[in-house]
C-alpha cells in the first residue's frame, strides 16, 4: 500500500503537528505499507519529540512540495492524507482523506459562487477528488460546511491521558502554546495582564512554548517583569508532562479580542493543550469561544473569563475553595478520558488508513 501524508505545515510544531504525525506513526505500522512524507519543510523526527512524537529514522520517504507537486505524486498512491486550512490538493489517489484544520476562508460566499459560475475556481474539481474529510472538533465541522460545502466527520485530537492523577498540587498556574503574535496568538500577554490582578501570594504563573516569534517572547518578557512569572520555552516532552502533573490551575486565552462572526478563523479550533492540562488534573480556565467552549463547561468541568480582570476574579475564587477546585478537576479529568490517544489511533486506522 503505498500512502502519502501532506503537510504544508510540518515546521511548526503545534496541535496540528501532533495530530498529523500521529497519524504517521499509525500509517508505518501498516503491514507492507510504504510512506511518504510531503511537505516544503524537512521532516524533523527528532523535533517530533517535544509532541510525543516517536519515528525511527528512515521508517519513511520524504519528497518536498507543495500542492502541485502533491497532485502530481498523487497519481501513484493507494492513499493520500492531506492537512490543510483551505481547499486540499486536487489528488488522483485511489483513496484521499482531508483533514481540515479549520477552512481559513469561505468558497460558498458570493464571490465563491461567481468563481465557481465562471469556472476558474479549483474547488469543485479538488474538494471532489477527496472520499472523506475529517476535522478537530464540532466548531470546525460547522465551519467546513458553511465555508467549502462538505461534510466532514468529527475526528477529535490525541491525547496522552495518564492513568493517574494526584490530588497533591503545587500552587502553579500554568498555559501552554507557542508564543506568536499574529491573529492566532496564544495571547500570553493577557494572561501576564490577568496574574498582575490576581494578587496570590505563593502562587506562580509558567508560560511554556515554543518560541515561534522571539520579538513577542521580548514583549511578554518585558510584561512579566517583578512578577512570579516563568517562560518556559521549547520544553522538552519529559518537562512538560510533569509541569502538567503538578499545576493546580491551567490558563488558556486563546480568541481573546477576536470578532468570532467576522474571524471564526482566529478562535481556538480545539485545544489540545487544555485537554491534555485536564487529563493531568489541572482545573481549566478558558476563554469560551470556538473549541474551547466544547471542553470546558462552565462550572462543571472548568470556568470561563472574558476578560483578565474576570480571569483573575475567577482564579481568585477556585483558589480560595479548595473542595470546589478538587471537584472542578475530577470532572474535568472525567471529560478528558473521551479524547484518548487509544480512541484517535482506532478511529484513525477504521476511517482513514482501511484498505
Amino acid at each position: 500500500m503505498r500512502i502519502g501524508l501532506y503537510d504544508p505545515h510540518l515546521g511548526t510544531l503545534g496541535g496540528g503537528e501532533r495530530y498529523f504525525l500521529t497519524i504517521l506513526e499509525e500509517a508505518l505500522g501498516v503491514a507492507g505499507a510504504e510512506v511518504t512524507l510531503l511537505s516544503p519543510d524537512e521532516p524533523d523526527p527528532a523535533g517530533w519529540r517535544r509532541l510525543g512524537i516517536e519515528v525511527g529514522d528512515g521508517a519513511f520517504a520524504w519528497a518536498p512540495g507543495m500542492d502541485r507537486e502533491v497532485t502530481e505524486a498523487s497519481r501513484g498512491l493507494d492513499l493520500l492524507v492531506a492537512m490543510v486550512n483551505d481547499v486540499p490538493p486536487l489528488s488522483y489517489a485511489r483513496r484521499s482523506v482531508a483533514m481540515i484544520q479549520f477552512p481559513h476562508r469561505s468558497h460558498m460566499d458570493v464571490r465563491g459562487r461567481v468563481l465557481r459560475a465562471l469556472r476558474v475556481s479549483r474547488a469543485p474539481a479538488a474538494l471532489a477528488s477527496y472520499e472523506l474529510f475529517i476535522c478537530n472538533s464540532e466548531f470546525t465541522r460547522k465551519h467546513i460546511g458553511a465555508r467549502l460545502g462538505v461534510h466532514a466527520v468529527i475526528v477529535a485530537p490525541p491525547v496522552d491521558v495518564p492513568p493517574a492523577a494526584s490530588s497533591e498540587r503545587d500552587p502553579l498556574i500554568l498555559s501552554v502554546g507557542r508564543f506568536f503574535s499574529d491573529w492566532h496568538s496564544k495571547n500570553q500577554h493577557v494572561l501576564v495582564e490577568a496574574f498582575a490582578e490576581l494578587g496570590a501570594p505563593g502562587w506562580s504563573l509558567v508560560l511554556a512554548g515554543g518560541a515561534d516569534d522571539r520579538a513577542y517572547v521580548e514583549r511578554v518578557r518585558r510584561a512579566a517583569e517583578g512578577l512570579p512569572v516563568e517562560l518556559r520555552l521549547d520544553v522538552p516532552r519529559d518537562e512538560l508532562l510533569d509541569l502538567q502533573s503538578r499545576v493546580a490551575l491551567f490558563w488558556h486565552a486563546a480568541g481573546y479580542g477576536q470578532d468570532p462572526e467576522r474571524h471564526p478563523e482566529r478562535l481556538e479550533h480545539f485545544g489540545i493543550a487544555t485537554v491534555e492540562a485536564m487529563a493531568h488534573g489541572a482545573v481549566p480556565l478558558v476563554y469560551p469561544a470556538g473549541g474551547s467552549a466544547e471542553l470546558v463547561e462552565d462550572g462543571r468541568t472548568g470556568r470561563w473569563w472574558r476578560t483578565p480582570a474576570e480571569l483573575a476574579e475567577r482564579t481568585r475564587e477556585v483558589i480560595a475553595d479548595e473542595p470546589e477546585r478538587a471537584r472542578l478537576a475530577a470532572a474535568a479529568r472525567a471529560e478528558a478520558e473521551q479524547y484518548a490517544t487509544d480512541r484517535f489511533r482506532a478511529a484513525i486506522h477504521e476511517l482513514v488508513l482501511r484498505a
